[in-house]
């Protein structure tokens, strides 16, 4: 976790790994050897979402997926996303270390662009793993802050070879038979209450939205609210 918070764009304590730059593109690197390491036979989506996998001994079952993801917002910590997969890396290496052998093949996923760095997309490459059609469709003409495109950068990094399509990241609805991540709590419950590991029964649902309303102008106080023919028109967008 120490070596991995070193690939940064500011400096420690803090990390900022922003989705296919130069940091990101080594962090992925430095990941993708421990996977190499631990055994794993290690592919990427057009995208660059990564997985580690360990066949199990009937692996024509439906494996069973862990991991999450290693980009980071500016001047943020260096365990959030980082534990789940390093930690599902070092989960691999006890139980190979231990003897154990799977019966279903077991798979760490590193998603792209969890956090909404660059794009201002959270959760790109999970979303694009859902099968999303929209966003496939709307990254063609997504652009970053300095005016560079999704694929122009998804290219810079090694990735996204066609922009045209993006349905290959799509899978099958039977791909996995589970998924578990270990995460950091990023609240203070756990440590108040002396408790070393919690399972979350719950989750937040965040959501942004857009209100535009249409009418006529008037005086304030002047001209009542039913004679200013307001038509509000609510967009609603999940994070």
């Amino acid at each position: 976790i120490d070596e991995l918070s070193t690939f940064s764009d500011t400096p420690a304590p803090s990390v900022t790994r922003i989705l296919y730059a130069e940091n990101d593109v080594l962090a992925r690197r430095y990941v993708k050897n421990l996977m190499g390491l631990a055994g794993l036979s290690v592919t990427e989506d057009v995208v660059g979402n990564i997985f580690g996998r360990w066949d199990g001994y009937e692996p024509e079952l439906t494996a069973v997926a862990t991991g999450s993801h290693i980009d980071a917002i500016p001047y943020s910590g260096k365990y959030d996303g980082v534990v789940g997969v390093l930690g599902a890396i070092e989960a691999i290496n006890a139980l190979k270390r231990s003897g154990f052998k799977p019966k279903r093949s077991l798979e760490i996923i590193l998603f792209t662009s969890e956090e909404p760095t660059r794009f201002g997309i959270g959760c790109l490459g999970s979303r694009l793993l859902a099968g999303s059609e929209a966003l496939a469709e709307a990254l063609k003409t997504t652009v970053d802050g300095q005016n560079i495109s999704f694929f122009e950068a998804a290219r810079s990094a090694g990735y996204s070879r066609d922009e045209d399509d993006l349905s290959s990241v799509f899978l099958k609805n039977d791909s996995y038979s589970a998924f578990v991540e270990l995460h950091i709590e990023q609240a203070p419950i756990l440590e108040e209450e002396g408790i070393s590991i919690g399972v979350v029964t719950n989750i937040a649902a965040p959501a942004s939205i857009k209100v535009d309303f249409e009418g006529n102008g008037g005086h304030a106080g002047g001209v009542l609210m039913p004679d200013r023919l307001i038509l509000p028109i609510v967009t609603i967008f999940f994070l």
